[in-house]
């Protein structure tokens, strides 16, 4: 297919300050042939932008995370100077002729969502709900969790604020998920789910993914399987099974000196970095993109394309090179962070465009120095947001606030995912008593999309009645179907037994897994004689197993009901236990490492590592981090003192580095944490510090010297 190398130039003026026309040359990026790339904004307008949302008239608005990495220390990232900017295409050219700061003086901001008639937007560690006044200026605020994004740092905080078509709200590294209801705030625990970015298909299933699976998933609703439960037969799914980049350069990564991660030519071979997936669902593009997936890659510079089938029971993906990735260039400073839908129907990537894309908590010195070798670490205070389109698009103008209510409705079936989801949205804030209109799309739509959404906004309304979830109406769409079930399910509505052997007689895989769940939210003799219908035609498979687990609470009556049933009996019982949550012991570890790290050690050892003059020396490239654990873990435990040779040179200090031991508030764990994280920043020997080798180090009483080797 044929390659087009566009070049525009933006001009862009600030409310506040004007400033000289701002060239974005988009020459050198490849994209396919019936594909333009158009900005809509840069910098110095908007500076390392990580989301955008749009408001109910299209405007942009942007996420800026202008305090992540300013350098290769990452020293400054606690100044709070994000904020939250809106962009206005006044002309509707589709360039943003001016700017305005709607929020200031945040720090490290990392997501935004219209909703309810305001601002969602998480500032670690809140995520908050702001009211937008007409003049475009924040209202009242209000704190919907205070727990949202506790721990961790800037890669592994929830993010995302997705409403799904459900009413509720979705983050990607988190269990949590939020709703309002009569104006209060409504936390309920869902499924754990990816690391940075989180989209949905048309049938409302959430898909994420990892720094190296591209596309993982779900191939059911949410919330259909028991929270407690560890199985993963229907959640976090690996969607695109091929990991692979195909990048048109070699590009610097954290881990490039190890075996396997870059092939001949110093190219990345697989995803280290994949993030912000989106599945399109818009007119704006060709309509072979419709429906496929889109990630990023910004360690490689690139957008990957994924085909989605839906043959089976979930989604599958497979990868498009044509022959390049579907976006690419050898612009090292295009940092892709997020892919959204836009209210044109157009696909719409924020490029953080910052040199250093590793955050300093996981960088290893291999990384560090190949971002100063190529001068990456001058790449700051740039951002920008680029638009794809077809060629010759002619551009959609966009108000819903000056939309008829029943157009509103009309828009629920619109092939623009946006517009669909924001009329939705609209009627349900805005309490629009449109119950007649939406049931008669529920029940005549020939648009099994538009059904969907008509269901889930009669319910968003709270006048969803018994009567609306006659599900024989409307077992011709099995999707539609599906949610009927789940919304039955989940609102205490019983079934007849005929209109059960019904759905079960229609043998469908898709129908008799929500069925399931129905059957465990309701549990009598009657659900469990349909039950063990589907447990001889599935031969009691896990993924029929989980629906009927998520509300099932009475193992007696299942056991004095069923007899031959054992594998289901054992499933069951070990599912209604609770399980812990699992830890992340090593992305934590690291995490309070770096922070006990510059409490405790930066003074002396510099935030980077290279040593301050007569204080200390560098950790940096030493052979004393990169060398045997015990060497390091005995200079942590017992301290040192006298003359050391770090790389051949030679270093004297008066002061001798007392040993950790001395304090008797730090634990064996954050020993540990501080030893594996200056292993992981500064050498290439990450991660080997065990806590029984630092008991083994701290009860042995030792000189202080510095060529001391615990065997």
């Amino acid at each position: 297919m044929k390659y087009l190398k566009p070049l525009f130039f933006l001009a862009i003026i600030s409310c506040k300050t004007e400033s000289q026309d701002q060239p974005i040359d988009l020459s050198k990026f490849l994209v396919p042939g019936d594909i333009t790339i158009r900005p809509v904004a840069a910098e110095p307008t908007i500076i390392s932008p990580v989301d955008i949302s749009f408001d109910d008239q299209g405007r942009t608005w942007v996420a800026e995370m202008r305090g992540y990495m300013p350098n290769i220390a990452g020293s400054g990232e606690d100044i709070p100077n994000g904020r939250i900017s809106i962009l206005e295409d006044k002309d509707k050219d589709g360039f943003a002729e001016s700017s305005k700061v709607f929020l200031d003086s945040l720090l490290l901001p990392r997501a935004i969502s219209h909703v309810y008639g305001g601002l969602l937007y998480a500032e670690p560690p809140s995520l908050w709900f702001v009211e937008i006044n007409s003049d475009l200026t924040p209202g009242k605020r209000l704190l919907v969790d205070s727990t949202y994004a506790v721990g961790g740092n800037v890669e592994h905080q929830p993010n995302g604020l997705l409403q799904n078509i459900d009413n509720w709200i979705y983050s990607a590294k988190a269990s949590k998920r939020y709703r309002r209801i009569d104006g209060l705030w409504q936390i309920q625990k869902t499924s754990f789910r990816g690391q940075w970015g989180i989209t949905k298909d048309e049938f409302g299933r959430l898909l994420y993914n990892d720094n190296s699976n591209p596309l993982l998933g779900d191939f059911v609703i949410p919330n259909t399987i028991r929270m407690t439960s560890k199985s993963t037969s229907n959640i976090n799914k690996v969607i695109l099974k091929d990991r692979s980049v195909n990048p048109i350069q070699a590009t610097p990564v954290n881990r490039g000196y190890m075996e396997g991660v870059l092939d001949e030519e110093e190219k990345l071979k697989t995803f280290t970095s994949a993030c912000g997936p989106l599945v399109f669902q818009g007119t704006g593009l060709p309509k072979q993109y419709y429906n496929n997936a889109f990630v990023c890659g910004p360690e490689v510079n690139l957008i990957k394309r994924i085909a989605i089938s839906n043959a089976g029971f979930g989604p599958v993906g497979s990868s498009v090179h044509l022959p390049n990735e579907f976006m690419i260039t050898p612009d090292m400073g295009f940092r892709p962070v997020n892919l959204k839908n836009s209210p044109n129907g157009t696909l719409y990537a924020i490029d953080m465009h910052h040199g250093i894309i590793q955050h300093k908590t996981y960088m290893s010195s291999y990384l560090r120095q190949r971002y100063l070798d190529q001068s990456l670490d001058s790449i700051t205070e740039m951002g920008r947001v680029l638009e794809l389109t077809s060629n010759n698009y002619k551009r959609l103008k966009i108000d819903l606030t000056k939309t008829p209510i029943t157009q509103l409705v009309d828009s629920l079936g619109s092939k623009n995912v946006w517009i669909r989801d924001r009329a939705q949205q609209i009627i349900i804030a805005n309490q629009h008593d449109l119950t007649h209109e939406l049931v008669a799309i529920l029940n005549s739509s020939d648009s099994e999309i538009q059904r969907i959404h008509a269901l889930y906004t009669l319910e968003g309304l709270q006048t969803l009645r018994k009567s609306h979830l006659a599900i024989l109406n409307y077992l011709e769409f099995p999707r539609l179907s599906a949610h009927v079930l789940k919304v039955t399910a989940d609102n205490g509505v019983l079934l007849t037994n005929n209109a059960l052997q019904q759905i079960i007689n229609q043998n469908d895989s898709t129908l008799d897994y929500y069925t399931s769940y129905l059957l465990g939210q309701n549990l009598n003799n009657s659900a469990i004689h349909f039950f063990v219908q589907l447990l001889d035609r599935y031969q009691e498979s896990d993924w029929i197993l989980e629906p009927f687990s998520a509300g099932f609470d009475n193992m007696e009556l299942f056991k004095t009901t069923t007899n031959g049933y054992d594998k289901t009996i054992d499933f069951l019982e070990a599912t209604i236990k609770p399980v812990e949550k699992e830890s992340l012991p090593q992305l934590a570890g690291l995490t309070e490492g770096l922070q006990l790290y510059q409490k405790i050690c930066s003074n002396c050892h510099g935030p980077d590592g290279e040593g301050i003059d007569r204080l200390a020396p560098p950790l940096l490239n030493s052979e004393w981090v990169s060398g045997p654990p015990e060497r390091l873990t005995s200079i942590l435990i017992h301290g040192m003192s006298g003359p050391i040779s770090v790389n051949g040179i030679d270093y004297e200090f008066s002061n001798p580095m007392p040993g950790l031991i001395e304090n008797s508030a730090i634990a064996n764990e954050e020993i540990k944490n501080i030893a594996n994280y200056v292993r992981n920043a500064f050498s290439s020997s990450p991660q080997d510090v065990t806590l029984d080798l630092i008991s083994k180090i701290r009860n042995k009483s030792i000189p202080k010297q510095p060529e001391l080797i615990i065997d």
